[in-house]
């Protein structure tokens, strides 16, 4: 605990708020590697890779030739064969094997799919007390939102939802107007609400606003850990989408941005 108290102490407050253009510090890239053992420096680099999802999907897929990945994660990193592969994560090594063994070209849903899977396994089988928690709520949150679209277009929810826990199993069984859904993950009723809300931009808004909370409630009796660094760091980024957003030097379509996020 005290290896972390000074740096903890010394970290600006944080506010959910598109409003504020505020300096965010930047730690990973960067301060973290210096103060981090490895083993905990990897679950920080799990939360930071999750930005670069679209852009490994769309690379695997075709769909562009990786412009967007950073330089931590070169092209040449995604085929077996190269030496690169190794300093992969584990989830990403499989997700090339699985993409390698593979006859023929896949659709980006697909790889999408089976990216979310290996992921949030890797969130779940951690051991770190906060990756558990913020992967248990953000894939309840996201198989909630997903069964519900499916109830509505009359689609295949089995093809929709990211297996891994008993929340999986319940949303297979159940509509997600039944009671035990809405027992079982306390946000369902309030995300539901969100759903009758046509603006994306607001809608997603509203979703990372439960977000946030959910890092509040995971660490409620965490102070000086690795895993209020770890929460910190998540906040970091849900403010860095949305700086982005609201306050980019470049130009910015934000229902297109929305988009983006509600992927993600």
């Amino acid at each position: 605990m005290s290896a972390y108290y000074s740096f903890i102490a010394g970290l600006p407050d944080l506010e959910f708020s598109t409003e504020s253009d505020i300096s965010l510090p930047v730690l990973y890239p960067g301060i973290l590697e210096e103060m981090l053992p490895a083993e905990e420096l990897e679950w920080v680099r799990l939360l930071w890779l999750r930005k670069f999802h679209l852009e490994i999907i769309a690379w695997l897929s075709g769909e562009d030739q990786g412009e967007g990945l950073p330089s931590e994660l070169p092209v040449e990193a995604f085929h077996s064969a190269n030496d690169a592969f190794r300093d992969l994560p584990a989830y990403l090594q499989q997700l090339v094997f699985w993409r390698e063994n593979d006859r023929g070209e896949l659709p980006p849903t697909k790889i999408a799919h089976r990216l979310q899977q290996l992921y949030f396994r890797e969130l779940l089988t951690s051991g770190n007390h906060f990756m558990q928690g913020w992967g248990e709520s953000e894939m309840n949150l996201l198989n909630f939102m997903a069964a519900h679209r499916s109830e509505l277009l009359a689609f295949d929810k089995k093809q929709q939802l990211i297996p891994g826990n008993s929340y999986y199993e319940l949303l297979q069984e159940y509509v997600t107007s039944q009671k035990i859904i809405h027992t079982e993950f306390s946000p369902a009723a309030k995300v539901e609400t969100f759903f009758a809300n046509a603006n994306l931009l607001e809608r997603e808004l509203e979703i990372d606003q439960l977000r946030w909370n959910a890092i509040d409630e995971i660490n409620r009796f965490e102070y000086f850990t690795i895993d209020v660094v770890l929460g910190y760091f998540q906040k970091l980024m849900l403010l860095e989408r949305w700086k982005k957003i609201f306050h980019s030097k470049a130009a910015v379509d934000p229902k297109e941005m929305a988009k983006k996020l509600i992927h993600l």
